[in-house]
């Protein structure tokens, strides 16, 4: 089975980072590419948790792209954040998916037909391959470090990863 590319927004590497599981997305993806304007986001406050992990993984695992100005970047700046716009326009340019956890970006890629891609089911593909045991305590730590994910998606990634009684 081929793994897919994926461009990466902010959301996911701070999820990720802050719970010690970036790794993951090697396991998961065959290739994984940020735009600048994410890495600053991420990484802008060293003293955030987890930035100085997003910064070494980055290093040894991602390609880094300059900041675009194509007119799908610039049109989407008017409904979304930043790097949200930037990871959308890298992945449209690229033709591959997208790493995005925010409402109105997953909505965006959805209109666009962008392979779209989120932070559970990262975790819920990391576990069918073996690469972590169980997906409740990543999620746990991860809603302990602020990362909002709502009850039903909670829910029903358990219920997929087979966790729950």
């Amino acid at each position: 089975m081929s793994r897919p590319v994926i461009v990466s927004d902010s959301g996911p590497l701070i999820a990720l980072a802050g719970c010690g599981q970036l790794k993951l997305l090697v396991t998961v993806f065959d290739a994984i590419h940020i735009p600048q304007v994410v890495l600053d986001e991420t990484t802008a406050d060293r003293s955030r948790l987890g930035a100085a992990d997003i910064v070494a993984f980055v290093q040894a695992h991602a390609q880094v792209h300059p900041r675009r100005d194509d007119a799908a970047y610039i049109a989407m700046t008017a409904y979304l954040d930043d790097g949200e716009a930037q990871a959308l326009s890298l992945a449209q340019a690229m033709g591959c998916g997208v790493l995005i956890d925010e409402r109105c970006g997953r909505q965006a890629a959805m209109r666009q037909v962008i392979p779209l891609f989120g932070v559970l089911g990262v975790l819920l593909q990391a576990k069918r391959i073996g690469k972590i045991e169980c997906i409740a305590p990543v999620l746990d730590q991860m809603q302990k470090n602020g990362y909002r994910i709502s009850q039903a998606l909670i829910d029903e990634t358990l219920k997929l990863a087979g966790e729950t009684s």
